[in-house]
């Protein structure tokens, strides 16, 4: 969800407000809310035994379904989901202030055109 949401959110987030900070925190805060159901939908389908994507039963995000508790989980694959969603928003934050830069800079442009 997270990786198909995040291209779209930026190039509107980046071509729609003007600053860097706000752009950058409005993309932030609309990503913390997607990854908190990402997170839970990937749990929530591990625990019923699910599985991963394409419905792979035999082996979950996080290792085998669990049968009890406590939990039992890979914990390479725990930190593994935790340094993908990382490296998605880090990339996601990167190209809002690229493209609000880039807008920035093209209207500076174009006003001083018209200016002179």
């Amino acid at each position: 969800m997270n990786l198909l949401v995040t291209p779209v959110l930026v190039v509107l987030i980046g071509l729609f407000v003007r600053s860097r900070l706000i752009a950058t925190l409005l993309y932030l805060v609309i990503e913390a809310i997607l990854f908190t159901f990402q997170t839970l939908a990937v749990l929530l389908g591990w625990m019923a035994g699910e599985g991963g994507f394409g419905g792979a039963t035999e082996q979950g995000a996080f290792g085998p379904a669990p049968t009890g508790f406590p939990l039992k989980f890979d914990e390479g694959e725990f930190w593994a989901y935790g340094l993908v969603n990382l490296g998605i928003m880090t990339i996601g934050v990167a190209i809002v202030v690229l493209i609000v830069t880039l807008r920035n800079r093209s209207r500076a442009k174009k006003n001083a055109v018209t200016v002179n």
